[in-house]
């Protein structure tokens, strides 16, 4: 039995094949490429190569440092691009960042202040590396402040551990490509997020998780991230595929050819796909190599 977003899916694909010939499929990975254990699965990997052999190349677009990355992604030859930081770096393999943006060290440090102003657990994205406050780094913590219990792994595995967040921003030893703060409260998160708007709008502000605010460059996003890329590359965006579950990703679907939302993603990038597709645990490149492209 079809429903009637099967039928949407199903006369999407139709269309897409004839009227588009895709080159890039740029992929989320937290929610999307990874499942629910932040793993690749085997038959993704599979139909990213198969896929590299027809001259599609994937690209991993993520609010993750390239240095968090899962090692399968990092260490597959063809996967050759890396969007990393929502959109603030682009990494090729074989040649090291190609493209980076830093926030001001000014600006920086003031953000720090006003972050720290709330009871916050902040990370800083910089050089391609996570960082986090090493007097916050223990479950204690990470239950306080209401961290996804998936992404606490994460944290502990991959943070390069900060003594004075003040002081290295101050040395420029720290040079931010993204801001992550998680709230305690609610109330405050929306509190600093209508200060943020105001007193810096020279800086973008996007969410990917329920309780945090991720900070960087205005103009920065995984849209104009995938832009910049398919600037080197000389590709048109519009042979672009997008793949995605949660709200910072909405600038990557505006800026694709075409965009798919996963089953478990938020029903605002539901709204904003052309077509929702599998979830993250049905390993979602090989279902858009049998069912899309």
């Amino acid at each position: 039995m079809i429903n009637a977003e099967g039928i949407r899916l199903n006369i999407l694909c139709f269309n897409i094949r004839w009227v588009m010939d895709i080159k890039l499929i740029a992929v989320d990975m937290d929610g999307t490429l990874l499942d629910d254990c932040s793993k690749v699965s085997n038959e993704n990997l599979k139909a990213i190569r198969r896929l590299s052999e027809k001259g599609i190349a994937v690209v991993p677009v993520t609010g993750r440092t390239y240095y968090e990355i899962p090692s399968e992604m990092r260490d597959e030859e063809c996967v050759r691009f890396f969007v990393f930081s929502n959109g603030s770096g682009i990494y090729e393999r074989g040649r090291g960042v190609l493209y980076s943006s830093t926030i001001e060290r000014d600006t920086a440090a003031a953000v720090y202040s006003l972050l720290s102003s709330y009871e916050t657990f902040i990370e800083i994205y910089s050089g391609g590396y996570p960082w986090a406050d090493k007097h916050k780094m223990n479950q204690k913590s990470f239950d306080y402040y209401k961290i996804n219990p998936r992404f606490q792994q994460i944290i502990m595995e991959r943070r390069r551990q900060a003594d004075d967040f003040a002081a290295m921003l101050e040395a420029e030893s720290l040079k931010p490509e993204l801001f992550d703060a998680f709230f305690k409260s609610m109330d405050d998160r929306a509190e600093c997020l209508e200060r943020m708007n105001y007193q810096y709008p020279e800086l973008e502000v996007v969410s990917s998780m329920g309780n945090n605010l991720e900070i960087m460059n205005r103009g920065t996003n995984k849209g104009t991230g995938l832009k910049k890329l398919c600037d080197i590359l000389s590709l048109d965006i519009g042979k672009t595929l997008a793949l995605g579950d949660s709200k910072n990703d909405m600038d990557m679907f505006k800026a694709a050819g075409v965009s798919y939302a996963v089953s478990n993603a938020c029903d605002e990038i539901k709204a904003a796909a052309n077509g929702i597709i599998c979830s993250n645990n049905e390993n979602v490149i090989k279902y858009v190599e049998d069912n899309v492209l």
